[in-house]
């Protein structure tokens, strides 16, 4: 497992959105994902975060970096390219 680069669940620095972005080798999907998991132990959840999750943790990668936030519709259809199994 990573090191965990967040601190807070309901905010992410500039700094922490590079810091997930670098790890994710620039994949900004990738980088909401691991994201998410993080948020998710943070708040005492050990389960894998779904869809929503992602969606408003790549919504923090993008506020904090000033970008427009993410569609829900275009988030939930590349999830579902990533992760066919859940799709059912």
């Amino acid at each position: 497992m990573h090191e965990r680069r967040v601190d807070s669940i309901s905010t992410v620095t500039l700094e922490e959105a590079l810091a997930y972005l670098d790890y994710a080798e620039g994949d900004e999907l990738r980088a909401a994902i691991e994201l998410a998991q993080d948020r998710n132990l943070l708040d005492g959840c050990e389960k894998d975060p779904d869809h929503a999750d992602i969606h408003h943790a790549l919504f923090l990668l993008r506020k904090a970096r000033g970008l427009t936030p993410p569609s829900w519709d275009q988030t939930r259809s590349q999830l579902l390219k990533v992760e066919p199994k859940q799709a059912a």
